[in-house]
């Protein structure tokens, strides 16, 4: 288990330092920090195992490189060994491990049903609308595990969570105006996606952008 923790905390890690050198990247120093302390945050089993630096430039302003040392922590009394009892047999330890972090995947569904797509509290009364909601919310859970299975595939194992917060960055602005037609004019732009949201775009097959403009004049009421 600590292995795989070990394991995203340094792809986190790899994926913070490239964007340094990348076009949109985090490269602001404070924010490089905020994004290394939600690393270990999320990971606090592989942190412990490593010292972190953050190597500013010469104003201070802006992250160089991010430097990560692995250290050995000094045994504890209470540190204990993990063991998993299982029924199964005719299958090897990677078999069972994989079919154990299972349980790791069905707990999270149920949390993003419950919060995220907001099965619950169920605020309708008669049977027909509690069932549409019900329906709704496990068609949006099945929407959700099928980006999941391929982002996956591409080695991009974040929650949901982490996806929409990493998706939220790009923004759609809406301007408004007015003629001298007295027509009222909107112009609607989509945002340029930084890095990670254009990692997740191209495991996913989609464009960077679903569009770049779009413009309506209407005439005012």
């Amino acid at each position: 288990m600590n292995q795989q923790f070990e394991q995203r905390f340094l792809e986190e890690m790899k994926t913070a330092r490239a964007a340094l050198s990348k076009k949109g990247g985090t490269k602001k120093y404070d924010k490089v920090c905020e994004r290394i302390g939600r690393v270990k945050e999320r990971y606090p089993s592989a942190n412990k195992f490593y010292t972190i630096d953050v190597i500013a430039n010469e104003n201070k302003d802006k992250a160089q490189d991010i430097v990560w040392k692995k250290k050995q922590p000094k045994p504890q009394e209470d540190d204990g060994v993990y063991f998993i009892r299982t029924s199964l047999s005719g299958n090897d330890e990677n078999t069972i491990w994989t079919i154990y972090n299972t349980l790791t995947e069905i707990e999270a569904t149920f949390r993003v049903l419950k919060t995220d797509l907001s099965l619950r509290p169920v605020y309708h009364q008669s049977d027909k609308n509690i069932e549409s909601h019900l329906f709704l919310g496990l068609l949006a859970c099945q929407l959700v595990a099928t980006v999941r299975h391929q982002l996956k595939n591409s080695g991009i194992r974040d929650s949901w969570q982490s996806i929409v917060r990493k998706m939220s960055t790009q923004k759609e602005v809406t301007t408004i105006m007015r003629n001298k037609k007295n027509q009222i004019i909107r112009v609607k732009k989509c945002s340029t996606p930084n890095s990670r949201v254009r990692q997740i775009y191209d495991a996913l097959g989609l464009k960077h952008q679903p569009y770049f403009q779009k413009k309506s004049v209407v005439p005012d009421k």
